[in-house]
């Protein structure tokens, strides 16, 4: 098969291993939470994020990170992922699949169709495929969240196998004590959350004893209702191993803001990818927000959740 041949060739030249992976069978998906706008045949590969299909639709694939990606420099893993699309797309059928949210998520500001591709003829999923190679971070955003849980479970995989980018150590995932290497650009970072505080109607999960310094990912205000709607209290993440993902910003040490709950991973067991030691007795003296307890202004699970999810509120 022409394309699993090219597979291993790239892979091979771009330091990517795993011709056995190749060979398997490119992943499928449910696409249910999504809803088909047709099908079509691609005339072309713009880039490694863009195809277009002969009814004259562009389509930007959502879901997917290029670490590399630059339109003037693409690296090597851009470049890879081009050329696979090419020989995986081009002229192919495929079926275009995008938000149910009609108002919001459907077109980005360049006016390309923001959707999900199936390739007809083995049912196979563009997105998924990148993601299996290693050669894409999964980046969900507030107005295309779907699919998540299905993206992360094959980034899960291809970085627990070292495939593509997660066996290049400046793409891995940063600890809190190393967010502040990756300021300026999309990154994941992965640690335990020290405490859960609000300012200003804002919330904060506090990766450090010292909020002044330490990593810190933020909710900002009026989406924490949109948080407790589907499911997820922040109040409840206390001490809990984390894997959150988002642009890096510099505001009282390396921060991130998130505005949906897809963006940021629980993960499940007593330990984490990046476990990291709890901070010393002196570190905790360092200046700290308030923490929410019982009663905040927090919107509160309900016990029948709270029972299902094994969550606590937090105590004084």
């Amino acid at each position: 098969m022409r394309f699993s041949v090219l597979v291993s060739f790239l892979l091979i030249l771009t330091t990517i291993s795993g011709h056995a992976r190749a060979q398997e069978q490119f992943p499928n998906a449910d696409f249910s939470e999504l809803v088909s706008s047709g099908k079509a045949r691609v005339t072309d590969v713009i880039d490694p994020l863009t195809v277009k299909l002969d009814d004259g639709r562009v389509i930007h694939l959502a879901g997917l990170n290029y670490p590399d990606f630059d339109p003037y420099q693409p690296g090597n893993l851009s470049v890879t992922a081009m050329d696979i699309l090419k020989d995986f797309l081009l002229k192919q059928w495929v079926e275009v699949f995008q938000t149910r949210n009609k108002k919001a998520g459907r077109v980005n500001r360049m006016g390309h169709q923001i959707a999900h591709l199936r390739r007809k003829d083995d049912q196979s999923w563009v997105q998924g495929t990148i993601i299996n190679l290693g050669l894409a971070r999964v980046r969900t955003d507030r107005y295309n969240p779907e699919m998540a849980s299905q993206m992360y479970a094959l980034e899960k995989k291809a970085r627990k196998e070292n495939m593509g980018l997660w066996s290049v150590d400046a793409f891995k995932i940063l600890t809190p004590e190393k967010a502040e290497q990756g300021i300026g650009s999309f990154q994941v970072v992965e640690g335990k959350i020290l405490s859960v505080t609000m300012h200003e109607n804002r919330v904060f999960l506090n990766f450090g004893a010292d909020w002044k310094t330490d990593f810190t990912v933020s909710i900002p205000p009026g989406e924490i209702r949109y948080f407790s709607q589907k499911g997820y209290f922040p109040q409840s993440w206390m001490g809990k191993n984390v894997r959150v993902r988002g642009w890096l910003f510099f505001l009282n040490g390396p921060s991130i803001e998130i505005d949906h709950p897809e963006a940021i991973e629980l993960e499940e067991g007593p330990a984490s990818e990046n476990q990291t030691e709890a901070q010393s007795d002196e570190e905790n003296e360092k200046p700290k927000r308030k923490i929410f307890y019982k009663g905040s202004a927090l919107p509160q699970p309900s016990v029948e959740h709270k029972k299902s999810q094994g969550l606590k509120s937090l105590q004084p």
